[in-house]
């Protein structure tokens, strides 16, 4: 099952859990500490990292390179990862705490 954005998400997990029914793979968009936990606990099988954090500070980046007269890229593409219980553990960390990426970070290798 795809939720369109992890609180609908948690309502499917609520509510499977409430009717004591078999629960589906559900899979959800945000990547919150919230569908972390239930990733962890085995109640969703995974959420897109879409919190954000690449967006604003990219985006701050080539604001202030912007002011400054400096070079910005035309395009940038930011990837969406997909979390699961392989790699959830660099999104225990809550966003405001984890380094904000740069555009040299972003740029294709």
């Amino acid at each position: 099952m795809l939720a369109s954005n992890d609180a609908m998400a948690f309502g499917a997990v609520e509510a499977f859990k409430e009717l004591k029914k078999k629960m589906p793979l559900i899979v959800s968009i945000n990547a919150s500490k919230e569908a972390v936990d239930l990733i962890k606990a085995g109640d969703m099988l995974a959420s897109g990292d879409y919190n954000g954090l690449v967006e604003g500070c990219i985006g701050t980046e080539v604001a202030i390179r912007t002011l400054r007269k400096q070079s910005v890229p035309k395009e940038v593409m930011a990837k969406t990862e997909v979390v699961d219980k392989t790699n959830y553990q660099a999104y225990e960390t809550p966003a405001e705490r984890r380094p904000c990426p740069t555009l040299e970070s972003m740029a294709p290798k």
